[in-house]
């Protein structure tokens, strides 16, 4: 069924009326515009979700929603170029984009997410469950790119999500642009923020000043390759399924 990437922005109503009738997933990419240390964009959840999508649609055929590019973002939020947005914002813009798509006829709809926050995440899966609970037969699922198992059998160069900005984000950032990644302010290795127990916190980057949670010195290109094609291997598996 694949015919290259089937982005909604770029097809016309009847082209967008007809893809829908052959029963395609639709796959709606969610991001944040957020810090990501000294050495990536802060755009960077944005570009990972839908890099991994236009993949994806190329392998299965799917439809490809134009991204959600704000998140919630609680823990980065006094971070320059941070962008959070409330929480419940997010579920309501998320399931009006939802509840749209179902409305023309979409019946199976992925939302990707290339940021792991929690807030996020849990608005994302309460926005799909307002939606298939108001649809029926409406299929939902809410995935992040971090929540993607790493390979059985890993090679060297295959990493597991190691933390925010750290070297399985920064790897990704290569393969898909190496020139979006400053190199040479990548900060040395490092660990992840030892955050008070429990507490809320007004002020929590004190914790993580560089912005990194974890260690981003093992990244590398061919490490973001193998990462970029066992995720879309995973996703495509799981839309087949």
């Amino acid at each position: 069924m694949a015919d290259g990437v089937l982005e909604v922005a770029r097809l016309t109503m009847a082209e967008f009326r007809d893809r829908v009738a052959e029963g395609r997933w639709l796959i709606i990419p969610s991001g944040t515009c957020e810090e990501h240390g000294p050495h990536l964009p802060l755009g960077s959840d944005t570009l990972e979700a839908e890099f991994l999508v236009r993949a994806v649609s190329e392998r299965t055929g799917a439809l490809v929603a134009p991204a959600l590019t704000y998140g919630a973002c609680t823990t980065t939020r006094n971070f320059p170029g941070t962008i959070d947005v409330r929480s419940e914002t997010v579920e309501a813009l998320t399931h009006d984009v939802i509840r749209g798509f179902a409305g023309h006829g979409c019946r199976k709809i992925l939302v990707l997410s290339g940021h792991a926050g929690k807030s996020h995440m849990v608005a994302l899966r309460q926005a799909a469950l307002r939606a298939v609970e108001a649809s029926p037969g409406l299929r939902g699922l809410v995935l992040c790119v971090t929540e993607i198992p790493a390979p059985a059998r890993p090679g060297p160069d295959d990493l597991a999500y190691d933390g925010h900005a750290a070297s399985y984000e920064t790897s990704l950032v290569l393969a898909m642009e190496s020139a979006l990644v400053r190199r040479e302010r990548i900060p040395p290795g490092g660990g992840r923020p030892a955050f008070p127990p429990f507490e809320v916190l007004p002020d929590p980057e004190k914790f993580f000043p560089s912005g990194v949670m974890g260690d981003p010195s093992r990244a590398s290109a061919e490490a973001g390759k193998r990462a970029v094609a066992h995720a879309v291997d995973a996703i495509a598996a799981l839309l087949e399924r």
